[in-house]
């Protein structure tokens, strides 16, 4: 089903982008002999891989947003899952898990971050490969439980399809019969649809708030505890630490503005009946499929070692490694 061109070039743009910037990322991560990354480098190749298959989830699995009154719709636009069938809504609940699975992985980096200032030895001693695992298994965790939360309390109801069947047919002409969706209808329906959207709401509003709140609070902690930790580190380790966070703090401000800010636009905007124009909701889709190529991108952008090996991949003039044990630090550059 076709939407606009925008919505339909765009996340196809976002795939090509990221399956080049995220190899290239790795490269750099894996071959830098300027930043000793140390365990922090298996967690931003993770990262990466992550990326790669958010993009590959969207490639096959492009969404889009509709809103009508108190509904909202998330509903598969093409590809092989968008004719409706009888377990078509698993494949986009996996789908939608890939925003669970954003929050996971940067609550993740925060809790890196932090304990690499307030306790090293944690890091150094358990996270290859036990730190690594869990991280994956917490990453698939949010993914799995955001997927539940969208199967069972915001699948779709032939009560549903009613009530967005003209308007929807209005807009894209075409029957909302014949395509896999999951919604929330929040009025004007039946107690159990408007009881089961509204605590499908809830949930997922659970899950990105502890995320943003963790975000906050362990973010505030890094900030002072640089302030404090710069006294004794050497000035090399003081300015890496602080480009690595300047860096997380980027990635975090990224899926909030495309990934938490639209979400929160389509559910409390149908939720409330606050009626937005309707680029507001498929470009919360387009939204969404830029991430993963955003994302390395603003680490590269703020490692001057990694911007340098873009910038300069010969790799002209004479360099030092630094190193500095149990942290990480970026070679001195000699002319």
């Amino acid at each position: 089903m076709y939407v606009n061109w925008l919505h339909y070039s765009i996340p196809k743009i976002s795939f090509v982008l990221s399956f080049i910037s995220n190899p290239v990322f790795i490269y750099l991560i894996c071959s830098n002999k300027k930043v000793l990354f140390g365990s922090y480098r298996y967690l931003l190749v993770f990262f990466a891989v992550f990326n790669l298959c958010a993009s590959v989830a969207d490639l096959l699995i492009p969404v889009s947003v509709f809103c009508y009154h108190y509904a909202f719709v998330t509903w598969v636009v093409e590809g092989p899952f968008s004719v409706r069938s009888e377990y078509g809504e698993i494949p986009l609940s996996f789908r939608c898990s890939f925003i669970a699975g954003t929050y996971g992985i940067l609550n993740i980096h925060f809790v890196f971050r932090f304990l690499t200032l307030k306790s090293n030895n944690i890091i150094n001693d358990y996270f290859m490969p036990y730190g690594l695992i869990f991280s994956i298994a917490y990453v698939i965790f949010h993914m799995f439980i955001w997927s539940l939360i969208d199967f069972y309390c915001l699948h779709s109801a032939p009560e549903m399809r009613d009530y967005i069947r003209l308007p929807f047919k209005e807009l894209y002409n075409e029957s909302i019969s014949d395509v896999n969706f999951v919604a929330g209808l929040f009025s004007e329906a039946s107690p159990s649809i408007v009881a089961r959207s509204w605590a499908g709401i809830l949930l997922l509003t659970i899950i990105a708030s502890y995320s943003m709140t963790l975000y906050f609070v362990l973010g505030y902690k890094i900030v002072t505890g640089l302030n404090i930790k710069s006294i004794t580190m050497s000035r090399q380790t003081t300015q890496m630490q602080k480009q690595l966070f300047k860096a997380l703090a980027i990635q975090t401000i990224i899926p909030i503005c495309v990934s938490f800010m639209p979400c929160s636009l389509s559910f409390y905007g149908a939720a409330l009946r606050i009626d937005f124009m309707n680029w507001v909701y498929w470009a919360s889709a387009v939204a969404v499929s830029m991430f993963p190529f955003l994302d390395p991108m603003a680490i590269i952008f703020f490692l001057p070692a990694l911007r340098r090996r873009i910038m300069n991949p010969i790799g002209l003039g004479r360099t030092s490694v630094s190193v500095v044990t149990h942290q990480y630090s970026e070679a001195s550059n000699h002319t």
